[in-house]
């Protein structure tokens, strides 16, 4: 859409060129010349650069217009910028101008103009939040155009190319479409494009022509660009440029995931992901198909990533293919923006949280470098505004993060990468008594570091070939001390892992997806204290109650890993409604502890090794009854390994097998608009061979965890999102789940201590104009389970009280209810971006219970509540 303001010509400068007449007198007055200065007869409209629109604001660019003798534009240069973007549109239209020559005393001359060209934002710009789809397409062997191919989006709308092979489907809605060539001279073929509000998107295919039938060179159609599988049956996406607005997040893109539905919410303090009842280990989380240990650094405050490095991320809660296992729970992938910008563009920005840079650019031809730093303080700035001791009261973390990136490209469609990150964590727990002796500390560390290097290509027959072998490097400890009893664990691991992916198509209607997927881990562990400290899932105990007595010391080693292969196909009939994506992982798994039982004086240690292959099936189905109504159904089958700090001979046991599930999941969507659409899912995944610990008060020898605990989870998740229309978007989410364990065959089910049975949340941000936008974030969850005390003895031996529990899990802290704003002011200045920022968490300064703590003899229960009303001014440069 073209729109600019009322233009002011102004003559500032009337230059006479060379030749024209002019007298010297200087005894006598100057003679008089008529003059008439230039008439602007065509104009042309400047299209308002779609890049400046979501900010809200116009601009004026002042030019000089060199005019000839016979009013064509002979030149025009800025004498006052706008901005890159607004310069370019100006001077593009303005070079199209046509005038009436300037006149002195009737004869035209060459004269130079100052002109003011206006861009205006208008209601009808504003609201436009539409894509416009145009484009090419032209003979792959000959390079010729090619007329009459239907090219169709799967909104419904389509256009036929004209001779000169282009095409134009204006004001499709935003998101990912699949888009469909079809005609007489070519085969039926098919690519994914994304559309942004109020952008154009300009393709050019490639394809082959068909040949005549029976004819020996008969090839399969070509394709530029490559569209993947469909993606997963319940699957939630974000755009970086969405998830930076987010209420609560403080611009940070990856902080998005925990406002998407089936997640549970996080204890105040916290980083843990909790997705569809599952534990938070059995989650697993990928950044480019490379492993990483965690999404948020230590407390929840931030991700591990710079959001100008992130493209989008996914939550897939369940059900997903068989690209990726080794996980009972859901799955996080994060996609990187690729490196293909020009010039050097980067950012800094800094809150009461932390600081952060990144840079990016391009530094030869075909060669670009990204990297990334970023710091926190908050514990420093606690400290110079209060003389309270927060950390008492909520953890608070220090932690660190850093990236690197070098892209290459080898050729036209084919990239190498080569890139590391790292992260380190610090974050402590304190439940303080007024007997010393009482006080207890939790302290924990995290730390990995990853180098990667990723090859891709895409190929002409619009297969996509992708290698990505990784090595990296984690490190976590843990220090509970409960007076004078101290528990200590270390472990120090090194992984080593690999993606290798083709996906293409295999026949007509029939894509596939085969890979390999690999990882080893190499585990060194240290242990030593409470063997009941901490307390792990499902032990009944109470916050702050003094751990078990019986202490125990140990130093293993173990290694687990896998090597995948996987393959699926996605099958689609009746004009692509019908997607029928079956699929098989089979994975044989290794697994080997340094020593089966304690060790006992100088005797040697002996180890163990256990190996099993399992299949995994995986199927899903998606029907479209209209473009706007469809159904989906899936099912898989999962394993996991045993955790390395459960493989110890003292405190675990070295014997653990596989924990399997499966994953049953049925649902819809409605598009209700092209911009607001509607998602139900009602999922149920049951589980087996869950670890948990010996129900025997002395357990055998090595046998102190045992490999007989089942759970279920289930429940529905709805989301009703609303994507950029005009100044707004948002989404509002709903999940209702029930999750269980049974942890031996005797005893009843019981609630998981993870399970939360409702979850809502409901968000969205606006674009009020003038560069500012503001949002709110309303969130409602219900309480984790707790076992009640129901009353206490005195231990006469050790002088404390003793608690008596009642039935397991029974009662819940109480709800949880925040509501979040966020206020932020958008400028430019010269070629930067800049915003300032109000983010608010829990406005209305509700005292939230995130934990249950009892008085030394238990007579009396209180709470230990989370933020107070928290506000996060912070302040970021783009450029």
């Amino acid at each position: 859409m073209k729109v600019v303001g009322p233009a002011l010509l102004v003559l500032g400068a009337l230059s006479i060129a060379p030749g024209a007449a002019a007298q010297d007198a200087p005894a006598a007055p100057a003679p008089q010349h008529v003059i008439v200065p230039p008439k602007l007869t065509t104009f042309v409209q400047a299209e308002f650069p779609p890049s400046e629109v979501a900010k809200g604001q116009g601009a004026t660019v002042v030019l000089q217009i060199a005019i000839d003798a016979t009013g064509k534009v002979a030149g025009v240069s800025v004498l006052e910028s706008a901005g890159p973007a607004f310069d370019a549109a100006a001077v593009g239209a303005t070079r199209q101008f046509v005038f009436e020559p300037a006149l002195v005393d009737g004869k035209p001359i060459p004269v130079k103009i100052t002109y003011r060209y206006a861009f205006t934002i208008t209601e009808k710009l504003v609201k436009k939040q539409t894509a416009d789809f145009v484009g090419t397409i032209r003979d792959r062997a000959t390079k010729k155009p090619i007329a009459n191919v239907r090219v169709a989006v799967d909104t419904g709308q389509q256009a036929l190319t004209d001779e000169g092979g282009k095409f134009r489907i204006p004001d499709i809605a935003p998101g990912d479409h699949a888009v469909t060539l079809s005609g007489e001279s070519v085969a039926t073929i098919g690519t994914t494009e994304t559309f942004e509000p109020s952008k154009q998107v300009d393709a050019t295919y490639e394809v082959d022509r068909k040949r005549e039938r029976g004819s020996a060179d008969e090839e399969e159609e070509i394709v530029v660009t490559a569209p993947r599988l469909k993606k997963q049956v319940v699957s939630t996406e974000v755009q970086a440029t969405q998830a930076q607005k987010v209420p609560g997040t403080q611009g940070d893109v990856l902080k998005v995931v925990e406002n998407l539905p089936g997640v549970a919410r996080a204890a105040a303090g916290s980083a843990t992901l909790v997705v569809w009842g599952s534990a938070p280990q059995d989650t697993r989380v990928y950044v480019d198909g490379v492993h990483v240990p965690l999404l948020y650094h230590g407390g929840g405050y931030r991700s591990i990533l710079p959001s100008d490095f992130v493209k989008s991320v996914e939550l897939v809660p369940g059900g997903y293919g068989p690209s990726y296992g080794r996980g009972l729970g859901g799955l996080v992938t994060v996609a990187k923006r690729p490196l293909d910008e020009d010039g050097i563009h980067g950012s800094v920005g800094a809150d009461v949280i932390d600081a952060s840079t990144d840079v990016r650019a391009k530094i030869a031809d075909g060669v670009h470098v990204a990297l990334g730093v970023r710091k926190s303080y908050l514990d420093t700035v606690l400290g110079a505004v209060t003389s309270t001791d927060v950390g008492n009261i909520i953890p608070i973390p220090r932690y660190w993060d850093g990236q690197g990136r070098i892209a290459y490209d080898l050729a036209p469609h084919e990239t190498l990468e080569v890139g590391g990150l790292a992260s380190s964590d610090r974050i402590a727990n304190t439940l303080l008594n007024p007997d010393p002796a009482l006080t207890e500390v939790q302290a924990t560390g995290t730390d990995f570091q990853r180098i990667y290097l990723r090859y891709e290509k895409h190929m002409t027959d619009s297969s996509v070939v992708s290698v990505g072998p990784w090595f990296g490097f984690n490190s976590t400890s843990l220090a509970n001390s409960y007076g004078a009893t101290v528990t200590d664990v270390t472990n120090h691991s090194t992984l080593v892992g690999m993606r290798a992916d083709w996906h293409g198509p295999l026949m007509e209607h029939v894509r596939g997806n085969v890979g390999l997927d690999f990882e080893m881990q190499f585990a060194s562990l240290h242990r030593d204290g409470s063997i009941g400290a901490p307390p792990r899932e499902g032990d009944i105990y109470v916050f702050g109650e003094p751990p078990p007595g019986q202490v125990g010391a140990d130093d293993w080693k173990t290694v687990i890993g896998s090597f995948a292969p996987y393959a699926e196909a996605d099958i689609t009939a009746f004009d692509d409604r019908l997607h029928v994506v079956p699929g098989a992982r089979f994975e044989p798994f290794v697994t080997s502890a340094s020593k089966t039982v304690p060790t006992v004086g100088a005797a040697p240690d002996v180890g163990t090794t256990r190996e099993v292959a399992e299949i995994e099936p995986r199927i899903s189905v998606r029907y479209a009854f209209t473009p706007e109504i469809s159904v989906k159904a899936a099912f898989g089958t999962y394993h996991q390994s045993p955790q390395p700090e459960d493989l110890s001979a003292v405190f675990g046991n070295p014997t653990l097998a596989l924990s399997n599930a499966q994953h049953y999941l049925a649902g819809s969507a409605f598009q209700l608009t092209p911009t607001l659409s509607i998602e139900s899912t009602a999922f149920l995944s049951l589980s087996q061979d869950l670890v948990v610990r010996s129900e025997s008060q002395s357990p055998l020898l090595a046998q102190a965890l045992d490999q007989v605990g089942i759970g279920r989870s289930y429940g529905t998740q709805f989301l009703l999102r609303q994507q950029q229309i005009g100044h707004f978007f948002g989404w509002v989410s709903y999940s209702i789940l029930r999750s269980q364990r049974k942890d031996h065959p005797d005893v009843d089910w019981r609630l998981f201590d993870y399970d939360q049975t409702h979850v809502f949340t409901a968000l969205g941000s606006y674009d009020i104009g003038a560069g500012f936008e503001t949002g709110l974030r309303f969130r409602y969850a219900t309480g984790y389970p707790r076992t009640p005390v129901i009353g206490a003895f005195l231990d006469s031996q050790t002088n404390t009280y003793e608690p008596i529990f009642g039935p397991h899990n029974s009662i819940r802290i109480p709800p949880f209810t925040a509501l979040d704003a966020r206020l932020a002011k958008h400028f430019k200045w010269n070629h930067t971006d800049g915003e300032i920022y109000l983010d608010v968490q829990n406005v209305s300064n509700h005292s939230n219970p995130e934990e249950i703590v009892y008085n030394t003899n238990y007579t009396q229960r209180g709470y230990i509540t989370g933020f107070p009303i928290l506000p996060v001014i912070g302040a970021r440069l783009t450029w």
